[in-house]
Formats: C-alpha cells, structure tokens, sequence
C-alpha cells in the first residue's frame, strides 16, 4: 500500500506541510494563552509542530528522524508561527481562548499527521490496526506536547472526541485503500471526516463517557 505515483507522494508530502503549519498555530495559540513571550511561543510552536512525527519516528526506529535529514519542516514551522505572531499582534483584541481558527488549526494538524501517520505504517509492513495506531499517535502527540508544557491536562485524555476521530479517519482511509480506491481520494476524504468530527464534537460540546460520573450529575 505504497503511493505508486509521483502525484500521491505529494499528496503526502502535502498533508505533511498542511499538518505541520496547522500545529504551529495551535502552538502559538497556546502560548497566547499561557501568556508565552514571543520566544517561548515560537519554540513551543516548532515541538509541537515536529512532535508527531519525532514520536513516530522513533517508534519506527528511523533515525535520525525525518526532520534532522530534512530541515524544511522546522522551516514551514517557523515561517507559520511567526506569522501567526504577526497578525496576533496586529488583532490584540483576539481572544485565544475562544477564538476559532485555534480549533480548526488543531482539528487539521490531528487529522493530516494521523492520516500520514497510518500510511508510513501500511508502507512500514505494519498490519492495519497497528498503522491506524500509529497514526493516531502521530496526529495527537503534537497536541499532547503542547498541552504538557502549557500546564493543561491533554484534551485526549480529559474526555474529549481527539482521538476517536483519528481512529474513525485512520480506519476509513485503510478501507478505502483496501477497496481500490483511488490514493487521493482516501487521502483527503479521510481528513475531512476527521476534521468533521473534531470540529463538530466541539460545536455540539460532545464527550467520552468519563470513568466515574460527575458528582453534580449523579443521582440522589
């Protein structure tokens, strides 16, 4: 399950460029939040950006890993968060707490490196569970850096539909491919219904079951 034409491998190389600029900006939105100078925002913006796919990387046992033999996604992570500075700067009335493009940006960094995940685990030899597997590793350990240096508790552990929707996506484009379908269109189809998901569970405040009931929400 290899792409087996110069035009799916720039799909790839596409979800990878799209998913590290998408990170960046969740990182520098977090630093917003946390009240990060500029450094410290641009430096947490190039972790999480990188950290997905260092993880999968190691898991793999490729090393070095991908972005010390090719430096450009350090760059287009760069180039991102210092433009997010930017224009943070020019909209200082910008609330990062609620402000939408931080969710899209996040939703698109989880569902291209959670789908670029599971396809470097199917040309891997992995069988399909375990690339899905590695694929949502790959799409929620940036968010999960993020988080840990922010002081948040990460989101996929908290109950949130993080996860879950680069399982469906993972699953959907392994399927896909298993079909015939056509390389491109597994691709994108599967990173916008992660994308849906994610999104959708946030506009609609769906969660997990947590593991014990609220006490609020308990019966007398």
């Amino acid at each position: 399950m290899t792409p087996g034409t110069a035009t799916d491998s720039a799909v790839f190389v596409a979800l990878e460029v799209i998913g590290t600029a998408g990170f960046a900006v969740s990182g520098v939105m977090a630093a917003a939040r946390s009240s990060m100078d500029w450094l410290g925002a641009l430096a947490l913006a190039v972790v999480v950006a990188i950290g997905g796919g260092t993880l999968r990387d190691l898991l793999l046992g490729q090393l070095p890993v991908a972005w010390l033999l090719h430096a450009w996604p350090l760059t287009v992570a760069v180039l991102t968060a210092v433009a997010t500075l930017v224009i943070l700067r020019l909209r200082p009335d910008a609330d990062p707490t609620t402000w939408t493009p931080v969710s899209v940006a996040d939703a698109i960094g989880l569902s291209t490196f959670a789908i670029l995940g599971t396809e470097i685990g199917l040309v891997a030899g992995l069988n399909p569970v375990l690339a899905v597997a590695l694929g949502v590793i790959t799409g929620v350990g940036g968010g999960v850096i993020r988080d840990v240096l922010t002081g948040t508790r990460p989101m996929v552990l908290v109950g949130q539909i993080y996860a879950l929707a680069g399982i469906v996506g993972g699953f959907l484009f392994v399927v896909l491919l298993q079909v015939g379908a056509n390389t491109q269109l597994a691709v994108w189809l599967s990173v916008l219904v992660i994308i849906a998901i994610r999104l959708v569970s946030i506009r609609r405040g769906w969660n997990l079951p947590k593991v014990v009931a609220d006490p609020e929400g308990a019966g007398p």
